[in-house]
C-alpha cells in the first residue's frame, strides 16, 4: 500500500514538473529597440541559458571529473579509488546582440559563460566576440576544430581522441557560395612543451613570437557536412647555451557530418601532424608538443588520432543512442622502451531521452585506455549521466 503510494506521488510529481518545464519553454528574454534599420530593429539583444546536472561514477577516481582524459588514467598498477560526484558546472549564461550600421551592416556580438572558473562554481569565459562583413574577432572555437563533427556524447571535453580548442584570434571568411566557407584566422600561441628527465637536456620555452595560424575550407549540402582544416606554428626556445632557436610544428583535420537514413547520422575526424598535440583535448597542458633531444634540440612530436560516432534515433521516439570509438598517438622519435610516448583509444555509448523541446535526460558509459611510454598500460571506465534544460 504505501509503495502504490509513493509511486502514485512520484508520478504526480514528474507529470507537474513536465507541465512547468513546457510552459517555461517560451521563456526567452528578447529586447528590440523601436527604431529600425536594414528591415531589422537597430538594437537587439537577448540573454539565455543552459543548465546542466553532470553526475560520474569513476571506477580509476581519475581527477578530471567532467571528462575521460586518457593521459590521467594510471599505467602504474595502483590500485583503483572509485569516484562518484555531482556538479551543475557545465551550467551556461548566454548573452548576444546585433546592432544594425549603413557601412559595416549588422554587427553581431555573443558571450557564453559556464561555471568552471577557479577551482569550480566561478564564471569561467568560453567564446566572446563580435562579428561583422567577413571579420570575426574574440574568443572561440579554433579554425583547427570543427565543432559541427561533435557527437552527440555526454562527456564535457567530446571525444578525447578529437581536436576540441577554443582561443582568441583574428578570422577572415571568404565565402564562394552560400554552401562553402573559406576560414583564415591568426590565433593565440600557447607553447605546450617541457622538459623530460629521461632524456636529461635543459630546454626552456622562450615568449612566443608568431600566432598559430589556421585555415580550413568547409562545404555543405543539406545537414551534410564536410571540412578541410590545417594549422602551422613555431615554437620559441633555448638551449643551455640560453640561445634562441625554433622549430616548426603544422597538422591537418580531415571532419564531417553526413545523414545515413533519416536522422540517423555520422560524425568522425582524422588528425595528422607535428607539434599538435595541445590541439588534441587529451593532451593539452600535458607538454606534449615537443620534447628535447640529446644534443639539446627541440622536436616536435608527431601525433595522430580520430574518432567515428554513429547516432541512432530510436523509432519515431524522442530517444536516440550515439556511439563513439576513438584512438590517439604520440610518436616516440628517441630511444625509449616503447615505439610510441602515447596510445590511447576511447569508446562511449549512451542513450538520450528528450520527453519535451528543452528537457534532456541521458545515460553514458564510457571506456578508455592507453600504453605510456615505458609499455605500461591502464584502462578505465567511467558511468554518467546528465540533466539539461535549454531555457
Amino acid at each position: 500500500m504505501l509503495y502504490n503510494k509513493l509511486v502514485s506521488t512520484n508520478i504526480l510529481f514528474l507529470t507537474l514538473f513536465l507541465f512547468f518545464i513546457n510552459f517555461c519553454e517560451a521563456q526567452l528574454l528578447t529586447l528590440a529597440s523601436k527604431d529600425s534599420l536594414n528591415n531589422k530593429p537597430k538594437k537587439e539583444f537577448y540573454i539565455t541559458a543552459w543548465l546542466k546536472l553532470n553526475g560520474i561514477m569513476d571506477y580509476q577516481g581519475i581527477s578530471n571529473t567532467s571528462a575521460m582524459n586518457l593521459t590521467l588514467i594510471p599505467t602504474d598498477g595502483s590500485n583503483p579509488d572509485p569516484h562518484f560526484t555531482m556538479d551543475m558546472y557545465q551550467t551556461r549564461i548566454k548573452l548576444a546582440s546585433t546592432f544594425q550600421t549603413l557601412k559595416l551592416g549588422e554587427i553581431f556580438s555573443f558571450i557564453e559563460t559556464d561555471f568552471y572558473g577557479g577551482n569550480g562554481g566561478g564564471l569561467r569565459m568560453r567564446h566572446a566576440y563580435i562579428r561583422f562583413l567577413n571579420f570575426r574577432i574574440g574568443q572561440t572555437w579554433s579554425g583547427f576544430t570543427d565543432e559541427e563533427a561533435w557527437p552527440n556524447i555526454t562527456d564535457f571535453d567530446g571525444p578525447s581522441t578529437g581536436a576540441w580548442v577554443r582561443q582568441t584570434q583574428f578570422t577572415y571568411f571568404i565565402r564562394p557560395s552560400k554552401s562553402e566557407d573559406i576560414l583564415i584566422a591568426f590565433e593565440t600561441p600557447m607553447q605546450d612543451f617541457n622538459r623530460y628527465i629521461e632524456l636529461d637536456t635543459t630546454i626552456t620555452s622562450g615568449n612566443p613570437s608568431l600566432p598559430d595560424f589556421t585555415t580550413h575550407y568547409e562545404k555543405r549540402w543539406g545537414k551534410n557536412h564536410f571540412q578541410v582544416a590545417a594549422v602551422a606554428r613555431v615554437f620559441k626556445y633555448k638551449n643551455e647555451a640560453n640561445r634562441v632557436n625554433y622549430e616548426p610544428g603544422y597538422g591537418f583535420n580531415i571532419s564531417g557530418k553526413n545523414i545515413l537514413y533519416k536522422r540517423d547520422n555520422i560524425v568522425w575526424q582524422a588528425i595528422w601532424g607535428k607539434g599538435i598535440s595541445r590541439y588534441l583535448v587529451s593532451f593539452g597542458g600535458g607538454g606534449w608538443d615537443a620534447l628535447p633531444d640529446t644534443q639539446g634540440n627541440l622536436v616536435a612530436l608527431p601525433v595522430y588520432g580520430g574518432y567515428f560516432g554513429y547516432q541512432h534515433f530510436w523509432g519515431s521516439t524522442a530517444m536516440s543512442s550515439t556511439f563513439v570509438y576513438g584512438y590517439a598517438a604520440v610518436d616516440n622519435p628517441f630511444d625509449l622502451p616503447n615505439d610510441h610516448l602515447f596510445t590511447g583509444s576511447y569508446v562511449s555509448g549512451n542513450i538520450y531521452w528528450q520527453p519535451i523541446g528543452p528537457l534532456n535526460f541521458a545515460l553514458e558509459f564510457i571506456y578508455g585506455n592507453r600504453r605510456d611510454e615505458f609499455g605500461n598500460y591502464g584502462d578505465n571506465i567511467r558511468g554518467q549521466f546528465v540533466f539539461e534544460y535549454n531555457f
